[in-house]
């Protein structure tokens, strides 16, 4: 499971790095051809797939959590939240209260 998960996030990754690629601008001056779009595009993949298996965006592990929940199975990511029993999300203010955060609940 957590292979698959690792192959979505480096999908993701790719498919992002490729939607920013696409966001320069070209110039007459480049030096890009088919070769070299081809060449950067394996970079990418691999950059990707570093990337996920280094865990750096957090999303496989994230994806295996909402897999296993989604079973009943709450118990892949117990240890990971700062209260137990709960599953770390790997938001950016997991662990804080809504005040320390700056969100209120609604």
């Amino acid at each position: 499971m957590q292979k698959a998960a690792e192959g979505l996030e480096a999908i993701f990754t790719q498919e992002m790095m490729k939607a920013m690629r696409g966001t320069v601008e070209k110039s007459e001056f480049s030096l890009r051809n088919s070769a070299s779009d081809i060449y950067q595009g394996m970079l990418d993949q691999e950059y990707a797939e570093i990337a996920a298996r280094q865990n750096s965006l957090g999303l496989s592990e994230q994806i295996v959590d909402y897999w296993l929940r989604s079973q009943g199975n709450a118990h892949y990511n117990e240890n990971a939240g700062r209260n137990p029993g709960s599953v770390s999300t790997g938001g950016t203010h997991e662990g804080q209260s809504s005040e320390q955060s700056g969100h209120s609940e609604r």
